[in-house]
């Protein structure tokens, strides 16, 4: 079982397996799962390991963690969406040593804080889906559909800016 159907599973969320995902909405046939498994369409086009594609790889994982927000842990949406904010506001060059910098912070913030960012309703999440990678044939289209989808994430949970506004300050302090 995937880490995201165990957490379901513990937090007693039924997952839909027929129909448009319950999350974003996608009209997908296979609910969430087909959803999750769209993703790898990005792995057939990309080299990961090709430092080129980091940042797709980046987009890639905060874009699906938003829109099906409820398969994780809470807290993940501050990193998830305060990671898009430097990224597409702060013009921050995203690479792997920073991700843990981020989580240090947002684990800071949360020791003073009881409120969780609730995100925008299902299905109100983005213009784009996970449904939109299978239109990339090249790796150039690839890079392209995948920013854009997370940009429509970012856009999605811009009435959350605020929120994440101090983990924004903080991290770039101490960069």
């Amino acid at each position: 079982m995937n880490d995201w159907q165990s957490y379901a599973a513990k937090h007693g969320i039924a997952l839909q397996s027929t129909g448009p995902c319950q999350f974003c909405g996608s009209s997908v046939w296979g609910g969430v799962a087909e959803c999750h498994q769209n993703v790898h369409h990005i792995a057939e086009l990309l080299d990961y390991n090709d430092p080129a594609n980091y940042l797709t790889r980046f987009f890639s994982v905060d874009a699906l963690a938003l829109q099906h927000c409820e398969l994780h842990g809470p807290w993940n949406n501050y990193i998830h969406f305060a990671r898009l904010v430097l990224i597409f506001e702060k013009k921050t060059q995203w690479n792997y040593t920073l991700t843990p910098l981020l989580s240090n912070v947002v684990n800071d913030y949360k020791r003073n804080l009881s409120q969780l960012l609730a995100p925008p309703p299902a299905g109100k999440r983005s213009k784009l889906t996970t449904l939109d990678i299978l239109a990339a044939k090249t790796p150039e289209d690839c890079r392209e559909i995948v920013k854009s989808w997370a940009y429509s994430v970012y856009q999605a949970f811009y009435s959350y800016r605020e929120d994440v506004e101090f983990i924004v300050t903080q991290f770039m302090a101490m960069r």
